[in-house]
């Protein structure tokens, strides 16, 4: 028998579109709750950060958040914590770290109330450090996911079966059968197989199902793979979850079956990170490259905007200007200026309007405050409108220079 631990990741940007956040609804969302109600032995783990809720209030799916209470309920679902808006917390002060939290849970009770009782915690895009990581356990949170190439360097365990996909970490891989406790802190973490979630893990399961020799196979990825990105023409997910030696369970579940503990130190990166970028000593670059002169524009912005709303708190609109900042420092619009293809099933990382708004995020925030000097007002408004046209300039020579 396989035990596959299913974590899935579904999250909408602050600045999203009605209607995008209606196709990709109708296309994913919809899709997974369906799959729970008429296959009642599937579970996953289910990350929603209230970004992705506030959307679904705005655009009126109160049914479809019933239905994720229904399966909840009936413990097809677990719900974990995470940032409310998706930033990368290790690259945020750590006193936004712990506001988006903060802000992330209450969104979540709002919505769940007495059902919203996560053991475990998503970083956005498992961009972990120790910092961040001390904070998370301060809320009380029992475990984290990560990916494998999080897994500190060590011997192989042995030779892995065949896989299809690209290749991860060759350095080290995770033992499903052995529960990690991550050292000096003392929250369990679990790390995903990166092959099969860089992939549609349905197919390669069943492809690979008699070469897979592990009790436990762990995948973690975008929720929106399901319809929105891959359409399962072939009803793999469907096979699954009808096949007699496969069977699911929670992340939760999984952890209390384990009884061989040992202490770990997971490395500083992203599940997006490569063993090139660790060597180079880049360890989230995709939203902090030092030779990516937008990204570092924008978070030089950030900075200034954040330690200006740090010298007035006692501003009247400071709870607006704050809210502002905390949508402006969402992964997507640094993510958006990376121009990269990460996968299979991501387009090119380049959208000059998504990362322009995250910049009109910021900008709004010292808009907001009624009593920010005239002096910081202008030097705002000229930084934003440099920075808009360091973009909009690199979007019309990027389309000049395509063959």
């Amino acid at each position: 028998m396989l035990y596959w631990i299913n974590f899935l990741h579904i999250y909408q940007p602050p600045t999203q579109e009605p209607e995008t956040v209606k196709k990709v609804t109708q296309e994913s969302y919809f899709q997974i709750l369906e799959l729970l109600e008429t296959s009642k032995q599937a579970k996953m783990t289910l990350n929603i950060p209230g970004s992705l809720l506030e959307k679904l209030q705005e655009n009126q799916y109160s049914a479809l958040i019933e239905r994720l209470k229904s399966a909840i309920s009936r413990g097809q679902l677990e719900l974990t914590g995470s940032a409310m808006y998706h930033p990368i917390l290790p690259l945020i002060p750590p006193s936004e770290v712990k506001e988006q939290i903060k802000l992330n849970n209450k969104k979540n009770q709002e919505i769940f109330g007495e059902l919203f009782k996560p053991a475990g915690f998503y970083f956005p895009e498992m961009a972990y450090s120790v910092e961040s990581a001390k904070i998370v356990k301060e809320f009380g949170f029992k475990w984290i996911i990560l990916d494998e190439i999080h897994f500190p360097d060590g011997p192989l365990r042995r030779s892995s079966p065949p896989r299809l996909g690209e290749a991860g970490s060759e350095a080290s891989k995770p033992d499903n059968s052995i529960k990690y406790e991550i050292e000096d802190i003392g929250m369990m973490v679990v790390f995903r197989d990166r092959k099969y979630s860089k992939n549609f893990p349905p197919r390669l399961i069943l492809e690979n199902l008699q070469k897979l020799d592990d009790k436990y196979l762990i995948t973690a990825h975008d929720g929106e793979l399901y319809g929105h990105w891959h359409k399962d023409y072939d009803k793999f997910l469907n096979k699954i979850l009808a096949h007699k030696d496969i069977d699911q369970m929670n992340v939760s579940e999984y952890l209390s079956e384990l009884k061989n503990k040992v202490s770990v130190t997971p490395r500083e990166i992203s599940w997006e990170t490569t063993e090139e970028e660790i060597k180079k000593n880049i360890p989230y670059a995709l939203w902090n490259d030092p030779d990516n002169k937008i990204h570092q524009e924008l978070w030089k912005m950030s900075r200034e905007v954040y330690n200006l709303l740090q010298d007035n708190q006692d501003d009247p609109n400071y709870k607006w200007a704050k809210i502002h900042y905390s949508k402006g420092i969402s992964s997507c619009f640094w993510w958006w200026a990376s121009e990269r293809k990460v996968d299979v099933f991501s387009p090119v990382s380049w959208n000059p309007t998504i990362i322009e708004q995250g910049a009109t995020e910021l900008l709004k925030a010292l808009r907001s405050l009624h009593n920010l000097p005239l002096q910081d007002r202008l030097k705002a408004e000229d930084n934003f409108n440099n920075f808009r046209s360091m973009v909009w300039k690199r979007h019309w020579v990027k389309l000049s220079e395509k063959p």
